[in-house]
């Protein structure tokens, strides 16, 4: 296996394989990360992946996030110019316009797009790195179980802290997948189906405290939280009883006085 796609260390080692997929930790930064990466991840989330997972259970999500909101924002200094970053449907958008925020979204999925602008939300419809955001923009930026399906996320930070305001504030959600996970997951291997358990392949990085923190870090974002939480359940299924794998991380950030 070549370098790690954040830290470019060389220093990985096998965690989890089932058929053509495996996933690699590496022992510098914590990172897992999936190898090889999918050509085109992107087009699973069309109009079917919305409405069965986004508008079936839109008031059930939108109390969930609501409630990881209040948990964030004390950590944010005033209300301002907001970027959610892989958007969706807007649900995050109206809790937003809801406190008070002038709500910004950035999406590639034509579904989305189209239904975000239908509600009347102002949403920025290409890749971040293809919006032409200018510098110091926002006062706060915001990605929802977003960071790991990237496939470049340090180029996505890299941007984030360019367009966040001096002292703005920056919040991460992706779901904590634990060594044991991966343990588990090998175990049934054989049948093909154990890359569910892990999101295998839409999920390209599974990240821990550690490697969080290394990736604020590693732009000059000062931490100032790392929590755990409970992750949204749309319905019980097999996993259901393995109550350590159904977590999820929210890192909140600050671009503070760190030379560019």
């Amino acid at each position: 296996m070549g370098k790690c796609p954040i830290c470019k260390s060389e220093r990985n080692v096998l965690i989890w394989h089932e058929k053509k997929y495996r996933i690699f930790k590496c022992e510098n930064c914590n990172v897992s990360f999936l190898h090889p990466v999918p050509k085109n991840p992107e087009k699973i989330y069309n109009r079917e992946y919305f409405e069965k997972w986004y508008l079936k259970y839109y008031r059930r999500r939108k109390e969930y996030l609501r409630k990881l909101w209040e948990r964030v924002k004390p950590f944010i200094i005033e209300k301002g110019k907001a970027l959610d970053i892989g958007c969706g449907i807007g649900i995050f958008l109206e809790i937003l316009k809801e406190d008070g925020w002038e709500a910004y979204g950035q999406e590639i999925s034509p579904f989305a797009i189209d239904f975000c602008k239908k509600k009347g939300f102002k949403i920025y419809t290409r890749p971040l790195d293809e919006c032409d955001i200018p510098s110091d923009s926002f006062d706060l930026i915001t990605m929802w179980d977003v960071i790991a399906h990237l496939k470049n996320p340090v180029l996505y930070l890299e941007i984030c802290r360019k367009i966040l305001k001096k002292n703005g504030t920056f919040v991460i959600k992706t779901p904590l997948h634990p060594m044991q996970l991966f343990l588990f997951s090998n175990l049934f291997s054989f049948t093909g189906k154990s890359k569910s358990l892990i999101n295998v392949p839409s999920q390209i990085f599974h990240f821990d405290k550690k490697s969080i923190k290394n990736l604020f870090y590693g732009e000059n974002l000062s931490v100032e939280t790392i929590m755990v939480v409970d992750d949204f359940k749309i319905r019980f299924t097999i996993y259901h009883f393995l109550k350590m794998f159904e977590k999820s991380l929210v890192a909140v950030g600050k671009k503070d006085n760190f030379k560019e």
